[in-house]
């Protein structure tokens, strides 16, 4: 499973413009990547749409935090 910012670069898109297409900050955007601080639903929403996947694939269904990468 791909992280957000995987799926953010596979898109080539950086954080700042990632940022800017969601409406907030480049600073709430980080914190959301790495998974220190609950995405709001309409923001995972958005995020998913972007990115071209589904939020449950992305983010933890009751708490939309990023999900982690296994280790292989």
């Amino acid at each position: 499973m791909a992280t957000l910012a995987e799926l953010r670069e596979q898109k080539g898109m950086t954080q700042t413009e990632m940022a800017g297409k969601l409406g907030i900050s480049v600073s709430t955007y980080n914190l959301y990547e790495n998974g220190k601080h609950r995405v709001p639903t309409e923001i995972a929403d958005k995020i998913a749409e972007i990115v071209g996947t589904s939020r449950e694939k992305i983010f933890l269904p009751s708490t939309f935090v990023v999900r982690k990468t296994e280790a292989v």
